[in-house]
């Protein structure tokens, strides 16, 4: 025997099948925990409350709480593999089911099925309760909302309904979506050929968020909505000025009148912003494009330092351009204000939330990756927006999951692949005794993971508020 070998006692000569019920996903039976605490299924039941399911078959409790786990736990991302999970005691346990109780990839479709008629609306009543709960739970002085289109890249698909070409060059879907932070705030799934500026969709989406934030939450908090010029509309500014009294910032275009009245100012006229070794110079002016009826505050900004201080040459410069309206309204400068806000009101301010809409993207960013595919599964549209919604929903509570739980259990910056293999994928035993169902973990893992505090922070998070 070499230096090297095992010893007899460490040597495995012999394999054998266990009953024992074990698990390598332990993490889920935390998040399911949460998800019950805080009351997320009375606010689907209430929702769906019409929906009929079969007296000898799942509940809609069950078919939802399912559905969460097959999105939080990532790994087998197709509906074959509920027929998998079916079988799998351990499984079963972690989510305190019945063999009986658990979904087949058959009953799975049907519920999805159930869908089919049932339109955008409801499934963003439940994203804006769970914005208006978070509200609550944050207390931000203020808020600020980024606008996007999110395209879903369905282009290997056949025959599939509002599977259409995006501006990706790229067959799919396009929703528009919402965010506040890291929170999917509210979306609207569209077919793959509407732009971002869709009609009048972007208007009505925040003028329905805003009038939530005013009655649930504070009628005075400064509101800011961020967006890139895909959004470029005087109506789109007008209905934010003068119905919705709150703030925008909007990328701009490099039209001709900007170019010639740049090209005539004195370098003496631009002044410089540096923050963590990036320099911008920047100029701020009145602007009025042709079809507007009003001058708006613009400011016209040039990158001429990467933050690790690399120079930029004036060819490979990066230019922008952004319109805005903070400052111009005195009441609402001076509500800004009272709310802590003055500094929103500077231009350099201004182009660093500009520049932030990069922020905004990361959370499209972080929701492709939970979702581990761009492609929906069904032909019907009407089955693959109900799909989208609770993908959307799902990736919602896992971010308040860790936001619940505290950072110093889960970091907030952890994406969801590394929230999956570090947080959801690690060994548990379930083992019944005295009458008990006992979730058992290694001690180096019960250590790491704060087992005991995440146990006691799942089991009394703040409830949703029901709008």
């Amino acid at each position: 025997m070499t230096k090297n070998s095992p010893s007899t006692q460490t040597k495995i000569s012999k394999v054998e099948v266990t009953n024992d019920k074990i698990s390598g996903r332990g993490g889920l039976f935390f998040f399911l925990r949460y998800v019950e605490n805080i009351r997320f299924y009375t606010l689907i039941a209430n929702r769906f409350a019409f929906l009929k399911t079969s007296g000898k078959g799942l509940t809609l409790y069950q078919f939802i709480k399912q559905l969460l786990a097959y999105f939080i736990d990532g790994s087998e991302m197709s509906m074959t593999s509920f027929d998998r999970r079916q079988h799998d005691q351990g499984y079963t346990a972690v989510l305190e089911n019945r063999s009986e109780e658990m979904a087949s990839s058959h009953q799975m479709k049907r519920f999805f099925r159930k869908f089919l008629p049932i339109t955008n609306w409801l499934y963003r009543q439940i994203l804006l309760s769970l914005f208006i709960w978070r509200l609550l739970k944050e207390k931000p002085a203020t808020i600020i909302l980024f606008g996007d289109s999110m395209v879903l890249d369905n282009d290997d698909a056949e025959k599939r309904e509002g599977v259409e070409p995006t501006y990706k060059k790229k067959k799919g879907f396009q929703p528009l979506q919402i965010s506040w932070g890291p929170y999917v705030a509210d979306a609207l799934f569209r077919k793959g050929s509407e732009h971002c500026n869709h009609g009048n969709d972007f208007v009505k989406a925040i003028g329905r968020l805003v009038k939530a934030i005013r009655r649930f939450y504070s009628p005075e908090v400064p509101i800011i909505v961020n967006t890139d010029s895909g959004f470029l509309d005087d109506a789109n500014f007008g209905f934010f000025e003068e119905r919705l009294k709150i703030f925008y910032i909007c990328g701009g275009k490099q039209y001709e009148d900007i170019k010639t009245y740049l090209e005539a100012c004195p370098p003496t006229a631009f002044q410089t912003f540096s923050k963590n070794q990036q320099s911008r110079q920047y100029i701020e002016f009145g602007n009025r494009l042709k079809s507007w009826s009003t001058f708006r505050r613009c400011l016209f900004t040039t990158l001429q330092s990467e933050e690790n201080g690399q120079l930029n040459l004036a060819f490979a410069q990066t230019d922008s351009v952004i319109y805005t309206n903070l400052g111009q309204d005195p009441q609402l400068t001076e509500q800004l204000i009272k709310a802590g806000g003055e500094e929103y009101l500077q231009p350099e301010k201004i182009i660093e939330l500009d520049h932030q809409r990069g922020k905004g993207e990361l959370t499209q960013r972080s929701l492709k990756e939970f979702a581990t595919k761009e492609q929906l599964p069904f032909e019907r549209m009407g089955m693959n927006r109900a799909y989208y919604y609770f993908l959307v929903i799902s990736h919602f509570l896992y971010e308040a999951y860790k936001r619940d739980v505290g950072e110093e259990i889960i970091p907030l910056t952890c994406y969801p692949n590394t929230f999956r293999r570090r947080f959801i994928d690690f060994a548990v035993k379930v083992v019944s005794t005295g009458g008990k169902m006992i979730l058992k973990v290694v001690a180096s893992v019960y250590d790491q993971l704060k087992i005991a505090e995440l146990w006691q922070r799942t089991g009394s998070p703040q409830t949703i508020f029901d709008t």
